[in-house]
């Protein structure tokens, strides 16, 4: 697949089309679609109307299974059966584009029973299952037509599906494993580009991001979507200038997403006001738009200390992306603090998921883990972060706790002095609320060295 800048390869893809017509990540799918809905150097393009975004398998369905007849259908007793087979093939394609899934699968399944090994015909299915939400089955699928006969050239089509099946799922080290290969084999292959600095961004990966597509942006500087995942990882990096020299290439016109951009300028900056007031007319102009809820939820919380407004805008972000890392583990810990445990477990245990070195998961985990009594979790938790990240207070005051409650005295006065040592040196801004003490942590790895010593508080 060769690049083809500002052209509509960035679709809705993700859930729709066929294995050739290779997907892309919802992320910035949906964030730039608005951007993109017409006009010259558009990155996406709207298919008509009324037009199932589908790419045709036809053109090699029925050759592939004459091929499979061929080699694989010893067991047919007639000619007459590998002709009702085709059949059945072509009317689960046709079923395919027209999008009656169920009917799709089931007919797919039906072939798939006489042909186990026919590679671009279990993709097909895996490519149903994905449109359904079932992406544990479609990964089951992409993974056995990887194994399967008659592969060829299009392994990477189907590697490319099974790396965002499993993005989708929220297992991003194992999509970067699989979309890395599509890339050693397709250099040229933008989709797979995108798709893995997504996943880079999902880890918090932002310098790998931003090494992957400056090359990228130098050759092609009008692709939106390049711009818009560059600048993203330079804004997470603090490089506010840079972020703004890429963006200002792109995003000349007053849309959503250079709002979304701007807001997050605005938050680096810690101009919440500013950013609040962004955010409100993109969240106007497209309120589905990916990372607008969070950064919304994330600005009230600091602008504002409504807790309530930002636990909505976090339940809104999950709902356009569930495996949105900081939006899991906000919602969760803000669900902790209203002693909502049960309920804090569900989002927590997601980000865990996504992040499972991240010391703010590890924390929040540890700290909710110890409010239910499951103390032996709890310790395991804190103790790490501590070890960490040892000027993190709130960790020393669970451990204070923790310790106390198990009988460990002598353990549990050395964390109190420990508390008192840090309530000295901090400032008051560490007491604002479990948002800061949190964030404190995000970004930072159980996998690395600890701190040189006690770190003072993000303002």
């Amino acid at each position: 697949m060769k690049w083809e800048p500002g052209r509509g390869r960035v679709s809705e893809m993700a859930r729709s089309r066929l294995p050739k017509g290779v997907v892309a990540p919802l992320r910035y799918n949906r964030c730039l679609r608005s951007v993109a809905a017409s006009g010259r150097g558009s990155c996406l393009a709207r298919p008509p109307e009324g037009r199932p975004r589908v790419t045709p398998p036809s053109r090699y369905a029925i050759p592939l299974l004459a091929a499979l007849c061929g080699a694989s259908l010893a067991v047919a007793p007639s000619g007459g059966q590998d002709a009702d087979l085709a059949a059945l093939l072509n009317r689960a394609v046709m079923l395919h584009q027209t999008g009656e899934l169920e009917a799709a699968a089931g007919a797919y399944e039906q072939v798939l029973r006489a042909v186990p090994h026919a590679s671009r015909i279990r993709s097909n299915l895996g490519a149903v299952y994905s449109r359904l939400g079932r992406y544990d089955e479609a990964i089951e699928q992409y993974r056995r037509a990887l194994e399967g006969e008659g592969v060829g050239e299009g392994e990477m089509a189907i590697r490319q599906n099974l790396a965002l099946a499993l993005y989708k799922t929220g297992r991003t080290s194992s999509a970067v494993e699989e979309v890395r290969r599509v890339l050693v084999a397709q250099p040229d292959n933008r989709d797979a580009l995108l798709l893995l600095a997504d996943c880079y961004l999902r880890e918090g990966k932002s310098r790998e991001v931003v090494d992957l597509l400056e090359p990228a942006a130098a050759r092609f500087p009008d692709d939106k979507a390049v711009a818009y995942l560059l600048g993203t990882a330079l804004l997470d990096l603090d490089r506010i200038g840079d972020a703004q020299l890429v963006m200002d290439r792109v995003f000349r016109e007053d849309s959503p997403e250079a709002r979304v951009l701007l807001a997050t300028m605005h938050l680096k900056r810690k101009d919440y006001a500013a950013a609040l007031e962004e955010l409100e007319k993109a969240r106007a102009a497209n309120a589905d738009l990916p990372l607008v809820n969070f950064l919304y939820g994330e600005s009230l919380m600091r602008n504002r200390n409504d807790w309530a407004g930002a636990a909505a805008a976090f339940r809104r972000e999950l709902e356009i992306d569930p495996n949105h890392f900081e939006s899991n583990l906000l919602l969760g810990n803000l669900l902790r603090e209203e002693a909502r445990y049960e309920d804090a477990l569900v989002y927590l245990d997601r980000a865990a998921r996504l992040r499972g070195d991240d010391l703010a998961v590890q924390f929040s985990l540890g700290a909710a883990y110890l409010a239910l009594g499951r103390t032996g979790e709890a310790q395991s938790l804190l103790e790490t972060v501590a070890e960490h990240a040892p000027g993190h207070l709130p960790t020393h005051l669970q451990l204070a706790v923790l310790y106390a409650r198990t009988g460990r005295a002598l353990d549990a006065a050395r964390e109190r002095e420990t508390v008192v040592h840090l309530k000295k040196e901090a400032d008051a801004r560490s007491f604002q609320g479990v948002r800061e003490m949190v964030t404190d942590l995000i970004g930072k790895s159980s996998l690395s060295g600890p701190d040189a010593g006690p770190e003072e508080p993000n303002p």
